[in-house]
């Protein structure tokens, strides 16, 4: 095999080529499959529990939508990190507060499941509110569910974003 000799005097021959050309393929397997295993370990794969069985009652959240938007309710969520309370003003169509409801809040990070949990709020005064502990910083998600005594279907639902200062 001939080898071709470089500026710098040295030789250039085939078993440099392949080792070359074998040590850029090695470097890009590893970085796959590096890729691969953060990929695979940092999310599940699924971002809503039972889609399937979500999907089938379709129609059912489209009416359920309907009758809370002819409520007219509308929501505001406000968090004071001094505090660790997390607070929801719920208000109807004139702006008046609502009483008597039952709401809880289901606080999670976008990309996980990993921290999700419920928050009982408690009426005080004309807001419901709780202590949600230490939150880690970052993005938030709460998803609101006002329900008036034990019903299972809830009057009133919202999704809201958190930013929690690091």
């Amino acid at each position: 095999m001939a080898s071709m000799q470089n500026s710098s005097g040295r030789n250039l021959n085939g078993f440099h080529v392949l080792a070359a050309f074998i040590g850029f393929f090695l470097v890009i397997f590893a970085v796959n499959g590096v890729m691969i295993y953060k990929a695979e370990t940092t999310f599940g794969g699924l971002d809503t529990d039972n889609a399937y069985r979500k999907g089938l009652n379709y129609n059912d959240r489209i009416s359920e939508a309907e009758t809370q938007a002819k409520l007219g309710w509308s929501d505001r969520l406000d968090y004071a990190a001094e505090t660790k309370r997390m607070r929801v003003y719920l208000t109807d169509q004139t702006g008046s507060a609502i009483p008597g409801l039952t709401v809880i809040a289901t606080l999670q990070r976008p990309a996980t499941s990993r921290y999700d949990h419920d928050v009982a709020l408690t009426q005080t005064g004309d807001t419901y509110e709780a202590d949600v502990g230490n939150l880690d910083p970052g993005w938030w998600t709460v998803n609101i569910h006002a329900h008036r005594g034990n019903e299972v279907t809830p009057l009133y639902e919202a999704r809201r974003r958190l930013w929690i200062k690091p």
